[in-house]
């Protein structure tokens, strides 16, 4: 796919960016940029596309995306609704790959810190411990300044870097190109999709949302995304019964309904296809 390239800002007095966004809902356009992002979910809920991925996001998840792989962020359609009073806040990290020089990465000490930029370019969600010492961290490092804010961010990197306590947001590893003609058409595909999943959706509507024909847009999004509009159809629907399994408010029929799916059969041969277990084995992940 053909996302935008958007330009990272960095204060004069820093060598990289971390802020905090405390906004009402993250909506975040198909987008790239050559800095690593890591960011941690304070607060809200939502999907995550990296690359040919599909995801979704919830409190105090984190994720770090490697440099120039192209990615989205969007909340759940409740924070879109203004009589809803729900805040998303999250911690977010840029920095260039390269911030501290090449003769630091090719440094033998650096070798932990190459294969992670490698890997990343997956999109990685850290899970566990890691994932606890690490938020700590970027917290501290937020309100830090000078030498001490690489310092943290280098024991981040390492805390990355030595875990395996993580899950890979997308299959295959993704880089964007420079040409941005179908930024547009992109994000109005994946807007459509997001709004309407939960309902049945033919080629022709989602062909028309991208104003080419349906053999054109099959070819198109099989060329760019290496899957069926279908597929990633389905992804986005186990990616939302997952986020109210997790929840445990629902019954299993009521979940597969919710996410756009009429027959309940049919749901679980999905779900075990795509998430190698059955719903109320991945349910019972969130049970204390």
């Amino acid at each position: 796919m053909k996302p935008l390239f958007r330009k990272v800002q960095v204060g004069p007095e820093q060598s990289f960016s971390i802020r905090q966004d405390a906004v009402p809902y993250f909506y975040s356009h198909w987008h790239y940029h050559p800095e690593i992002e890591i960011v941690h979910i304070l607060n809200g809920t939502g999907m995550l596309l990296v690359g040919d991925g599909v995801s979704n996001y919830r409190e105090d998840d984190l994720i770090i995306i490697g440099a120039n792989a192209p990615h989205f962020f969007r909340s759940d359609p409740q924070y879109f609704e203004q009589s809803m009073d729900l805040l998303s806040k999250s911690n977010v990290i840029h920095f260039d790959p390269n911030f501290w020089g090449e003769t630091f990465m090719k440094l033998p000490e650096a070798a932990s810190l190459s294969d992670l930029f490698s890997r990343i370019r997956k999109g990685m969600m850290i899970r566990g411990e890691a994932r606890d010492q690490a938020g700590v961290l970027i917290d501290q490092m937020r309100q830090s300044s000078g030498i001490d804010r690489v310092i943290l961010l280098l024991k981040v990197l390492k805390i990355f870097a030595a875990t395996t306590e993580y899950t890979y947001v997308s299959q295959t590893e993704g880089s964007a190109s420079l040409d941005e003609q179908n930024t547009k058409r992109i994000d109005q595909i994946f807007s459509f999709s997001l709004n309407n999943f939960t309902r049945d959706i033919t080629l022709q509507e989602v062909a028309d949302v991208a104003n080419i024909s349906v053999n054109s847009f099959c070819r198109y999004f099989k060329t760019h995304t290496r899957k069926t509009y279908f597929q990633f159809l389905l992804e986005l629907r186990i990616g939302h019964a997952c986020k109210l399994l997790a929840e445990e408010k629902l019954s299993i029929s009521q979940i597969a309904y919710e996410s756009g799916f009429n027959n309940l059969s049919h749901f679980n041969r999905t779900f075990k296809s795509i998430m190698k277990m059955r719903p109320n084995e991945y349910q019972q992940l969130y049970k204390v």
